[in-house]
């Protein structure tokens, strides 16, 4: 990283490139605990358990026995306590991209991960319903092209589609935002059943440890 900006003023080099290689430097001098440091500290750590604690303590247990393989299936209290310290120093602490961040500016931006699934969320969602509409719209004007008015002489002879923009402007047509319409009703009654299927599909897949978050 120092190599590729040695052409690049002090000035002009990105904030972030300069907070990190700070972080380097800092994490290289203090690569190794000497053995002075060492002897110094206790060789068993005791925290004085509350409520509170104990509170936090069972959410982060739970967590562990979805995830066994991260504590090797061994739950006990140490063990937890040991790889919440090695996941923190690892992931935060040494991180490039964490290490050099604020205590706010590290909470903003776990904040915004979980913002931005859930936008991605919406958006997957939101792409979906329209090529869902745009394949109905075109489907649909396909096959009212096609619908056929009347026989004559072994000849068949095609209606006006209904939905082509004359029809329209001139005989008008039924829209789901009046109750009275047979298209209201129909649309209404989907909904309800749409929502009793999709319910009964979430139950069925809780039942087999699938998570719904929608």
């Amino acid at each position: 990283m120092t190599n590729k900006y040695q052409d690049t003023l002090r000035a002009e080099v990105p904030e972030t490139v300069e907070a990190e290689l700070i972080l380097i430097d800092s994490l290289l001098e203090n690569a190794d605990v000497s053995e002075d440091v060492y002897r110094k500290q206790p060789r068993t750590v005791t925290i004085k358990n509350s409520r509170d604690e104990e509170w936090y303590f069972q959410q982060m247990l739970r967590w562990v026995e979805k995830n066994p393989m991260t504590v090797d299936g061994q739950l006990g209290r140490s063990t937890i306590y040991r790889f919440a310290l090695h996941f923190f120093v690892e992931n935060i602490a040494l991180s490039s991209q964490n290490g050099a961040l604020r205590y706010a500016q590290l909470l903003g931006k776990l904040n915004r991960l979980t913002v931005t699934k859930a936008e991605a969320k919406q958006n997957a969602q939101n792409k979906n319903i329209e090529d869902s509409l745009s394949f109905i719209m075109a489907m649909v004007y396909q096959q009212m092209g096609y619908m056929p008015e009347s026989l004559k002489d072994n000849q068949i002879n095609y209606q006006l589609n209904p939905m082509s923009e004359i029809e329209v402007q001139t005989i008008g047509t039924a829209t789901e935002l009046n109750d009275d319409t047979e298209l209201s009703k129909s649309f209404n009654a989907y909904k309800l059943v749409r929502t009793r299927d999709k319910q009964r599909i979430k139950k069925t897949n809780q039942t087999k440890g699938v998570i719904f978050d929608d």
